[in-house]
């Protein structure tokens, strides 16, 4: 009994010698067939990009920075150009006045005579009295204040002075006078309205024209007995 034990052990102990044998021959032919490992080959080309992703959330807005420093003034521009100039002011009334001299005036009639001087004006060349007239032109707008009349008497009779306004439909006297016959004021003289229509004194161009008109006397001793040589007219502008 303890022979077959002995051989059993025997046999046993045979086969693991067998076994770990077997895989010390199965080791060195595996390194026999596949050799050493070599060394490691070059990194290979990179693969191609892939899709992008769908895009993420939008986060919240973040706060306001602060403000940032006010920058340097920017140089000052050209000049423009000058504007058109603006109406008139008036504010405080001004005044104004035109002269007509005694060549500016003709007889109401082509068939009436009349001389023209520079040292005695004007003159009547008849034997009866006369009238002569003359154009006027105005600021539109203003207001006639006065007239003055500049003239020679040296006789009994005297003249006659008119400031007229007229239109298609009729005129009106914006001013008359008469001189004191000329055994009062011989020689030079002159004479002003002593008053002025105010219902016609504002001058209105665009419905009237104006016009001064003159009543000559006539002198039985000499034409240059009676002269006229001018008119002051003053007007005045609005306030």
């Amino acid at each position: 009994m303890a022979a077959v034990s002995i051989t059993m052990g025997k046999l046993i102990a045979g086969i693991v010698i067998a076994i770990l044998a077997a895989s010390a021959i199965s080791v060195g032919v595996s390194m026999l067939i596949a050799g050493p490992q070599g060394p490691e080959g070059p990194e290979g080309p990179q693969g191609d990009t892939g899709s992008q992703g769908p895009q993420g959330e939008q986060g919240e807005t973040g706060a306001t920075g602060p403000a940032g420093a006010t920058g340097p003034a920017g140089s000052a521009g050209a000049t423009g150009a000058t504007g058109l100039q603006g109406p008139r002011g008036y504010g405080v009334p001004q005044k104004g006045n035109i002269s007509v001299s005694f060549s500016a005036f003709v007889p109401t009639s082509s068939d009436i005579s009349v001389t023209y001087s520079y040292t005695n004006g004007l003159a009547n060349g008849e034997t009866s009295p006369l009238y002569c007239y003359a154009p006027l032109q105005l600021p539109h707008g203003t207001t006639i204040t006065n007239a003055t009349f500049y003239f020679f008497d040296y006789d009994a009779n005297y003249f006659e002075f008119y400031l007229l306004r007229q239109n298609q439909t009729g005129y009106g006297i914006i001013g008359q006078v008469y001189n004191t016959p000329g055994a009062d004021t011989p020689g030079n003289a002159h004479i002003s309205f002593s008053s002025i229509g105010t219902n016609y004194a504002t001058v209105d161009n665009n419905n009237y024209y104006y016009y001064l008109l003159i009543y000559f006397p006539y002198s039985s001793i000499h034409s240059s007995y009676y002269q006229f040589h001018y008119a002051l007219i003053e007007y005045q502008y609005p306030a």
